[in-house]
């Protein structure tokens, strides 16, 4: 696996090689990095970040701080790892459910990715609790990923729909919050 562009481009990631652990496709992430536009700026948050390939991504393209999470420590091992063999410097890794994680956050991003094990369903609950925790704020890009076949039940009061894009056994969903407690 490989960082697609930016500063970064070409550069060999590892991933998980975990049963539980989806990896995002290169060709799929360059279509999701494609649509977000040629740079992006600010902090991003990989919320089930599995090897980081989302958030290293972003990093590549413009992001100047990024933070990881994974419940598995083993995936969360491969992450932290490949953020120091890429040299990056300005990132935050932790080891908890995503329920916890959104609970206690303290800072707001600027784009949230968001790819949970397949047999999470609830799509509304989790976008729910984003738009609850101190994660998000008005205008944050929350970028989705989900089996092609799970409906998506977008909080329409929280988050204006972007665009929607299913790629074989995927789909991508891109979210803008509207409005946020904070």
């Amino acid at each position: 696996m490989r960082i697609v562009a930016g500063r970064l481009r070409h550069r060999i990631i590892k991933e998980t090689n975990i049963e539980t652990t989806r990896e995002t496709q290169d060709r799929i992430r360059e279509a999701i990095f494609n649509a977000l536009g040629p740079s992006i700026l600010g902090k991003g948050l990989d919320l089930f970040c599995g090897s980081g390939a989302m958030a290293l991504e972003g990093y590549s393209r413009g992001l100047n701080y990024i933070a990881v999470n994974d419940y598995n420590k083993k995936a969360l091992d491969v992450a932290i790892s490949n953020i120091k063999s890429l040299g990056i410097t300005s990132y935050t890794a932790t080891n908890l459910d995503y329920q916890v994680y959104l609970t206690n956050a303290k800072e707001a991003f600027d784009y949230i990715f968001l790819d949970p094990p397949y047999a999470y369903t609830d799509i509304a609950s989790i976008l729910t609790l984003v738009w609850q925790s101190k994660v998000s704020k008005n205008g944050t890009i929350v970028v989705f990923e989900m089996a092609s076949l799970t409906k998506e039940v977008i909080p329409a009061d929280y988050y204006k729909l972007i665009k929607a894009k299913t790629y074989g056994k995927k789909k991508v969903v891109f979210l803008e919050v509207i409005k946020c407690m904070i």
